[in-house]
């Protein structure tokens, strides 16, 4: 605060040792405000605003005292962890923006995007210490783990041979050594010293002069490491340590970052941060998922295309090495969640309704605390088998009801709703859920909304039918109804999609730049009607009637075309894209003179582009030639007339997977 406002003399300080002269700006301990009972002593309004630090600690007793006692005008939490690991959440203390997120978030993967912190160079060691029979996140995990490494010497000598493997220079190293428990941390910290790598051993029992001493000596090169246990996990800032030997093996996302973001404060002269995770064997059923995703933010099946063929995707200067027995044991345990069985999640939802309440069971919820994704329950979007949340909760025994005649279908046809972002369209999805007998008032574009669900739902040409006809479909399954209403509001919580109407289609609920299957954009436009429902495969389609051509494009053709199909589809810049006919059109075909004359013709394009195929389109609104040539296939350039944002650009760019 006193550097940013550039005053020296801001704000008092209020800790045991510390009592303030004023209490207008004051940084306090929980501590002291608890012993003083100062809220009811000043009064309960007296600061118009409160920052709480480390705010996933609100759950705790003082800290909930405090800010359910205190009312300022702002209440602002600040925390790198907002999941607790005891699963208590935070988000009921603050005022959530209109779709449900925090009021503003920057996870790890993007402070490092944005170079706030320092890259790290991440390496998992082979490690032959069994913890198979460990009872993660039960009790009597540490203690079970403590048995296994603490009086290990194969272990620790691993440990100092990789680090002096893997860094310039060990001896020169500022590394912390996380550790289970003390007599761990004293083994190790005996091990390191009598290797010649000078160690201090820093816990709970360490006098407070030891405490205070001990990252200054790290900083002089006095020490090479500090060897600790749960100390250094959170609430203190060293940002001279570029290493960490992750000695404490744990399925806690939250106590893995908060270990991992120890070393990756910016510092000068610090490159990098070199993190040695000692892995050790596991069971099948170990959740190294959780680990890597709060590492990188990437999903389930992003982790195992990384850890098969290399993550090329991370912050600048971020590296991820898996050693060979290491990586064979994660790409086994992702393989098998991503094949997650369904009597394995049928289990897992009766344990956690009996732990919760069965009345209080929700989709978001049961995919938060368990660390699933929405397609472990949304397996088939198109196939046969169990699939979807209605379908789940049966199975478990959570629905006493008699089904429905088409209850299986629709939770199982719900799984091609996964795309959706564009919020409007989720608004209209939970209005037909909440309806329950009374019809919502519906506008042109709210009940095209719904004619576009309809048909999304209902995937085959054949099934050609009005909205009324699809809302009462509905209304007839109770549990359908709440399930839709529930994925929508789950799909709206997660998108970042504004509601901007796209540029020549305002009278459609498209939105730019959202997520819409074929059979949406085509309903959404008029080609398909409740009347009229022809099939549609190509990938262009000139609508007459609006002197408006719709361009679809798939930028990897590698899987699911014809050989022949090879255009070359690609974004050139933010503003540019670039454009293969199809084979039959040229400078003398009707639709090649339809793109060449499009200045004077009156006609206009409309851009929809998506990775891959099964991928959803992404709306990218109008486009205008800039540039044409070659003839069957001709080569196109169009301008956008929005730009594509970042996240979009990079991944239709021609630099894509590079």
């Amino acid at each position: 605060y006193r550097e940013v406002l550039r005053d020296p003399e801001f704000g008092d300080l209020l800790t045991g040792d510390h009592e303030p002269e004023r209490r207008d700006h004051l940084f306090a301990t929980i501590d002291s405000l608890s012993s003083r009972d100062l809220v009811a002593t000043i009064g309960a309004a007296h600061w118009h605003t409160v920052v709480v630090d480390e705010c996933h600690r609100l759950a705790a007793d003082r800290f909930d005292a405090f800010v359910k006692a205190v009312r300022p005008r702002v209440l602002l939490g600040l925390t790198a962890t907002p999941e607790r690991s005891d699963g208590q959440p935070i988000t009921p203390y603050f005022d959530a923006r209109p779709d449900g997120s925090a009021a503003v978030e920057l996870r790890l993967w993007h402070a490092l995007d944005l170079q706030l912190l320092a890259p790290f160079e991440y390496y998992a060691c082979d490690d032959a210490t069994n913890f198979s029979a460990v009872p993660w996140d039960r009790p009597g995990e540490r203690e079970a783990v403590d048995n296994l490494v603490t009086g290990n010497d194969v272990r620790a000598r691993l440990a100092v041979n990789e680090w002096r493997r893997l860094a310039s220079d060990a001896s020169r190293s500022r590394a912390l050594v996380f550790c289970v428990s003390v007599a761990h941390a004293e083994f190790m910290t005996d091990w390191l010293n009598r290797a010649g790598l000078p160690a201090a051993c820093v816990v709970g029992t360490t006098s407070p002069e030891e405490r205070r001493r001990a990252p200054q000596r790290l900083l002089s090169g006095e020490l090479c490491a500090l060897v600790t246990v749960d100390l250094y996990n959170e609430g203190i800032d060293l940002p001279m340590v570029d290493t960490l030997l992750l000695l404490r093996p744990t399925q806690s996302p939250v106590l893995f970052q908060q270990q991992i973001g120890r070393g990756l404060r910016l510092a000068p002269g610090k490159e990098s941060c070199l993190v040695l995770d000692f892995v050790g064997q596991h069971r099948a059923d170990f959740r190294f998922d959780r680990l890597l995703s709060s590492l990188t933010g990437l999903s389930r099946r992003e982790l195992v295309d990384g850890v098969e063929n290399g993550f090329g995707s991370l912050p600048p200067g971020c590296h991820i090495h898996l050693q060979r027995q290491t990586r064979e044991q994660v790409l086994q345990g992702l393989r098998a969640l991503t094949t997650q069985n369904w009597r394995r999640l049928k289990t897992e939802l009766q344990t956690y309704a009996a732990l919760r309440g069965r009345a209080s069971v929700r989709l978001a919820d049961f995919l938060r605390d368990q660390a699933l994704e929405l397609g472990d329950v949304y397996r088939a979007g198109t196939g046969q088998g169990r699939s979807g949340w209605t379908a789940l909760k049966r199975d478990a025994g959570l629905i006493a009801a008699e089904p429905g005649p088409e209850e299986d279908y629709f939770s199982r046809r719900f799984g091609d709703l996964l795309h959706v972002d564009d919020p409007q369209r989720l608004d209209v999805m939970a209005a037909v859920g909440s309806r329950q007998g009374h019809p919502p008032t519906l506008n042109a574009k709210d009940a095209l909304g719904v004619q576009m669900l309809a048909y999304q739902i209902d995937g085959r040409h054949e099934q050609a039918a009005g909205l009324e006809a699809f809302i009462d479909r509905i209304e007839r399954h109770f549990a359908i109804a709440d399930e839709l209403v529930e994925l929508s509001g789950l799909l709206q919580a997660r998108t970042n999609v504004a509601a901007t109407p796209v540029p020549g289609l305002e009278d459609t609920p498209l939105c730019l730049h959202a997520a819409y299957g074929a059979r949406e954009v085509l309903t959404a436009v008029g080609w398909l009607t409740a009347t009229r429902r022809a099939p549609f495969q190509a990938g262009v389609l000139p609508l007459n009637s609006r002197k408006t051509e719709l361009l679809f494009v798939t930028l990897d053709k590698s899987e699911g075309y014809h050989d022949r199909i090879s255009y070359h589809d690609y974004a050139i810049s933010a503003d540019r894209f670039h454009w293969q006919t199809q084979n039959s059109a040229g400078p003398d075909t009707p639709g090649g003179r339809r793109y060449l004359e499009s200045s004077t013709n009156g006609w206009q394009f409309q851009l929809f582009v998506r990775p891959r195929k099964g991928d959803a389109y992404r709306a990218c609104g109008r486009v205008a030639l800039e540039s044409a040539e070659g003839d069957r296939p001709m080569s196109i350039v169009w301008k956008l007339e929005t730009p594509l944002p970042v996240r979009l650009f990079r991944e239709f760019s021609v630099l894509r997977g590079v």
